[in-house]
Formats: C-alpha cells, structure tokens, sequence
C-alpha cells in the first residue's frame, strides 16, 4: 500500500510538472538577479532578463520561465555589450577570427576601417568574414587613404575632376556595400596630401547614403584646434555627423587645450552640427613609426622614401622635420618617450625607447641623434611605436565630456607577440576600474552609456546599444568590486580581470571569464 502510495505521489508530481512546463515561457538564456545599467544612464535597477533565438524577449520577474540555460548575475552588474567606435580590429580578424583581445573587454561590437585605411573592396573582405566567423559583431568604414591610393597611388599633389569621381565611385560602392560611412586619416600618407575640398567631396557622398563622416584630424598637437575647426567645417558643408577620433592633445605645449577643443564642439553642437569622439584612457598614443617624418619625404613609398634618405640635402631636410616633431610634437620632448611596439627587422628593439637604441648604438640620446638612428631604422624596414606625450588632465576632461564615447583605437591582437600598446587589452575595464570606481571621473551608468548608446546613436543601431525588449542580446555581466585592467606598457599581453560572462547576439562568448571559442558575431551593415 504505502509502495502505491509513493507511485501515485511521484505521478501526480510529474504531471504537475509536465503541466508547468507546457504552460510556462521558455527561453535560451535566463539571466536572474542581476544589476541593470541598460545603457540609458539612468540609475540601476534589478531585473532578469530572458533571451530567445538571439534577442531580448522580457525584462521583469516571470516566476514560472524556464531556460535552457540560466546565469547567476547576483551582485553584478549587467550592461549592454560596449560598442568600440574606434579600431583597427579588421586588419587581422581573418587570422584570429575571435578577437579574444576585445571580447575579454566586453566589446560585443567593433567598428573598423578607422584613420582612412579600410579593406578592398568592402564587399569582398565582407563576404570573406561571414564564412570565416567572427567573435564580436564587426561594422565597418571606408577609408579615405585607400580610396584615394586605388585611384592615384602616394603622389603628393590634389586630385583631378576626374579622379574626384573615381573615388567619388569608390565611396559610393562601399556605402552599397554596407559601409557606416567614411574615415580619413588627415595625419597619414596619402589623405595627407589632399585638401578640404576633396574631403567635402567624398563626405557629400557618405551624406547622400545617410552614413557619417569619422577623423583622424591633420594634426593633433600643434594645429589642433585648426584641424578641429576643419573637422566641424567638413560636417557643415557636407551636411553630416561628425566623429573626432582619438580626440587628443598631442606634446607639452599643447597640454590643456582640451578646454578649447570641447567648447569648439560644443559650439558647433548648438548650431545643429552633429559633431561627437572617441578616446582611449591612456597617456600615450601608438601608431606607425613614421609619423614623425615630415609627410612630404613619405610620398611614392618606401623606394621614394630611401631615395631621399640617401641624398645628403632631403635627409638633413627630413632630419630636421623629425627632430621638430620629437621635440614639440609626438616624440613628448625626449627620445625616450617614443618606445617600439614592433620593429620586425629586430625585435630585440621591441619594448625599448628610442633613447636607449640610441645610446645602444653609440651616441648620447640627444633629438639629433635620435633622429639618425630612426631614419636608419625605418630605412632597413618599417614598424610602429607607443608615443608618450599626452597629458592625464586633458584625459579626464575628454573622458568626462557627455559626447566623447570611450574607444581603444586597438588592434585584433595576437597573444604575445611584439609589444603593443596596453588599450587592446585593457581600455574599458581601465575606465569602469580606475577611473570610474576609484578615481570617480564620472558615474558608472554615465560611462557605460558612452560605451553602449551612444556609439550606437552615431552607428544608426537602432537594436544594439541598450537592454530593452527586442534588442540584439548584446550583454556584458561583471563585478563592479573587481574590474580593472591588468595590461601595461611592459607587459601587455594580460587579459582584465571581473568580467564573468559576455553574450554576442544571445550566445555565451565569454563564461566564468574564459572564451567559449564560439564565433556568434555579426558582419553589421548600414543601410540608409
């Protein structure tokens, strides 16, 4: 009897829950208990979020939902994935399709194709990424450098008509192709050598698809507030937003201008121009090693380039210009704040400043010398440096300022190879950590809005950027006690620390802070 007794209990027990499971909702992914920041900047608030084929289907409390999966978010905080306005992700995310670099940041989106360099043709690198997968969604811009190398090489001279449609073409394919809009990168060769004019040209054609126009301005220490007033201007003629990259103050007599550059914005901002940036948290920038060379001995390559090195006269005139440029500009006033992040004909150099490859070579770590021994560098191959001549004031101005989003300006990154510069890794668990919770430059919910909506305003996402029902689940989930960057300028290959889980597009990417090795990202693309 009592055997009978347990038999029909267990039965009634089951068909209770059979009856529960048939009526209650299911979902792929419950997250419970969790802190919201939903990307608003609105306060905190607890919540569970519950995720189907991809998105976000309630936010609330349904006590009967079931889950093929279900994450603890208790004492943590959940976010939107954060939106990274500025990388060069693109270059390698064929090699090392899961960009563990950016999605151990919590970087669900990566836009690329930034300072005027970008893949062509767009369609084609498009295409290649969708069958190779990819770890966080990519979104991609044209570059005005590569526009204008397709139609006339490095020549140092403007466009003709003629060529002007050809990239007026160019453009107008990318943007048919999915393109969010154009980069240039003002600073770098060609784009160096063309004139405002062209640039309204090609950004009027960006603005006819409704996409919008991101710089690397011609100069960012002395000139800078000239080239942001060229940056404003182009936006106006070109009737289109505008995105200051990497907005910054480059070298010690340009410190502080900071104030100046946001009251340009600012200003423009209230006569209707929709002008925004991006910048990273660190004091030092990183980018080829020839950017301290005049921009006129970088025109026809690098055999131009040596031809002139080889000539007594031009490489006095190109000493000089460098010697300039490490005393007032990029080079921070000393050798030894410019340090080779990679220099592939020897990497024993990589990690040294170059003031001590000077003093390696035999001379005392003057401008002078140093000079000499770069040009000798870049003569027997090329390679890329960290430049420490940025100011922390102006850092945290621009960080603070509510229409300069938060980006890493990194790179797809290969796991201990050379010796980047620390953003790659570190960027925005740098800002939650040091400079939101211990430093409090700005609030939580405030930062994590200029890493999640508004990039996604500027993109045209109407589905990403925020935690509402509908939305691409996009999710970041971390300890707000704990996060911090763990990536420095010695030893920058080291992933951050209190970043639990983060989701692409409603998939687990990183779970208990490790890789999945899943590549559910996206190739996003604009459609006007």
């Amino acid at each position: 009897m009592e055997t009978e007794k347990k038999i029909i209990k267990h039965f009634i027990l089951t068909l209770a829950w059979l009856i529960t499971a048939c009526t209650a909702p299911t979902f792929d992914i419950i997250i419970k208990d969790g802190q919201i920041a939903d990307g608003t900047g609105d306060e905190l608030y607890t919540a569970n979020i519950y995720i189907r084929d991809g998105k976000i289907v309630t936010i609330g409390n349904l006590e009967k939902a079931m889950g093929t999966q279900t994450i603890d978010a208790s004492g943590l905080i959940i976010a939107p994935g954060f939106i990274d306005m500025h990388t060069h992700s693109e270059r390698k995310s064929l090699d090392f399709p899961t960009i563990e670099n950016y999605l151990q940041q919590g970087v669900t989106t990566m836009v690329g194709g930034n300072c005027g360099s970008s893949p062509f043709p767009m369609g084609e690198f498009m295409a290649k990424t969708e069958t190779k997968g990819i770890g966080p969604n990519l979104a991609l811009l044209v570059g005005h450098n590569t526009v204008r190398r397709e139609v006339m090489g490095t020549e140092n001279r403007l466009a003709t008509d003629a060529e002007l449609t050809a990239m007026q073409n160019l453009v107008q394919s990318a943007m048919d192709d999915g393109a969010f809009g154009m980069s240039t990168g003002l600073k770098y060769i060609p784009g160096a050598y063309s004139n405002t004019d062209e640039v309204v040209a090609l950004a009027s054609t960006v603005s006819e698809n409704g996409g919008f126009y991101a710089t690397h301005m011609r100069e960012e220490g002395i000139g800078l507030l000239e080239s942001v007033d060229e940056a404003i201007n182009i936006g106006r003629r070109a009737k289109l937003p505008v995105q200051i990259s990497h907005h910054k103050a480059v070298g010690k007599s340009m410190w502080g201008n900071s104030v100046k550059t946001l009251t340009q914005i600012e200003k423009a901002r209230s006569e209707g121009i929709e002008v925004t940036a991006d910048q990273y948290p660190y004091t030092a920038t990183s980018t080829t090693l020839t950017v301290v060379f005049p921009a006129w001995s970088l025109a026809g390559g690098m055999d131009a380039l040596k031809e002139r090195l080889d000539d007594p006269t031009q490489r006095q005139k190109i000493k000089d210009g460098i010697v300039w440029n490490i005393v007032y500009d990029r080079g921070g006033g000393d050798p030894a704040s410019i340090v080779v992040a990679n220099y592939p004909p020897n990497t024993d150099y990589n990690g040294m400043n170059l003031g001590e490859i000077t003093i390696l070579k035999g001379f005392d770590p003057t401008p002078e010398n140093a000079a000499d021994v770069l040009m000798d560098m870049v003569y027997a191959g090329g390679g890329s440096g960290i430049y420490h001549c940025l100011n922390e004031a102006d850092v945290k101005r621009y960080m603070a300022h509510p229409f300069v989003m938060h980006a890493s300006d990194g790179s797809t990154i290969e796991f201990g190879k050379a010796q980047p510069h620390p953003r790659s890794y570190g960027t925005y668990p740098r800002i939650l950590g040091r400079y939101v919770r211990d430093q409090g430059v700005l609030p939580l919910t405030e930062s994590i809005r200029k890493m999640t909506q508004l990039p996604a305003s500027v993109l045209g996402l109407t589905d990403r950027g925020g935690i509402k029902t509908g939305h691409w689940a996009d999710l970041i989930i971390f300890d707000q006690k704990t996060i911090i960057d763990n990536a420095t300028f010695k030893a920058p290959h080291q992933y951050p620390s209190g970043i639990s889980y983060v989701l692409v597009n409603g998939i687990v990417a990183i779970d208990h802070g490790s890789p999945t090795q899943t590549l559910p990202g996206k190739v996003l693309k604009h459609t006007p």
